[in-house]
């Protein structure tokens, strides 16, 4: 007996009966489902057929598949073809045991797009002889989503912390940066700049810098400060306390430090 656990979504229990069928014994396709199988790095479209007394049943049969993410893009289409050897038994806490076809499409094979969630269509006949209607289910949290990019200020990068009177009260300079993008469930972007403290003392509480991040057309993603531990001079720090979330999968961003004023 197979065992599997699905990721996107549960099977359901649906009918959908034939249309135009010259093979009586196949009259209806159910309990469709979708999931990414993270140890074969593939995704599985299950979905069984059965008879009109709802005895499951195997058969080859074509199955045109699209995949449409939540940003309305299609990443992937094609055409699979199924034997009576790709089915199975398979058991799910929701609907137990069930005899299901497996089709597998490559993770390689969907294009990364903007949102990792969506809908698969799918359609199921055999020439004349087997015909369904398309039907679908949700896709949650596991397509594949795009990188961003993320471009920073020039290093290194000197920024003097003031104090109440607008004098220096250290100099702080900023010798890298780089960003890491979390694409699993919600996408979040963390920061960490590195530097060194070069003056001031380290009771000064003037050291905060203040960030501001940009889309590609310019707007406003982000902002705030960050403040650096109480640091003396000749002091290095590696600082990752900037987390940013609901970022864009596929868009190009611009990190911006600065001064802090009061």
């Amino acid at each position: 007996m197979k065992r599997f656990f699905l990721m996107c979504g549960l099977i359901v229990a649906l009918l959908l009966s034939g249309c135009g069928s010259s093979a009586p014994s196949i009259e209806t396709l159910k309990s469709w489902s979708f999931q990414y199988n993270e140890g074969t790095s593939d995704y599985s479209l299950f979905f069984g057929l059965a008879d009109k007394n709802d005895k499951p049943l195997s058969a080859d049969v074509d199955v045109d598949i699209r995949i449409v993410n939540d940003e309305n893009e299609e990443v992937y289409t094609g055409t699979k073809s199924v034997s009576a050897d790709d089915f199975g038994y398979y058991t799910s806490q929701s609907a137990g045991e069930q005899y299901l076809a497996n089709v597998r499409i490559p993770s390689t094979e969907i294009s990364a797009g903007k949102s990792a969630s969506g809908k698969v269509f799918f359609t199921v006949y055999k020439g004349n002889s087997v015909a369904f209607d398309e039907v679908n289910c949700d896709v949650l949290n596991c397509l594949p989503i795009e990188d961003v990019q993320v471009t920073f200020d020039s290093f290194p990068l000197e920024l003097k912390m003031k104090d109440f009177m607008g004098g220096t009260a250290s100099v702080i300079q900023i010798q890298g940066a780089e960003f890491k993008f979390d694409k699993d469930y919600s996408p979040q972007l963390t920061i960490t700049i590195t530097g060194e403290k070069k003056s001031g003392s380290s009771d000064s509480g003037y050291d905060m810098i203040s960030y501001k991040l940009y889309d590609s057309a310019g707007y406003l993603v982000d902002s705030g400060n960050i403040y650096l531990p109480s640091l003396s001079a000749g002091d290095k720090f590696k600082d990752d306390s900037v987390v940013i979330y609901d970022i864009t999968p596929g868009e190009s961003y611009t990190f911006q430090l600065s001064e802090y004023s009061w």
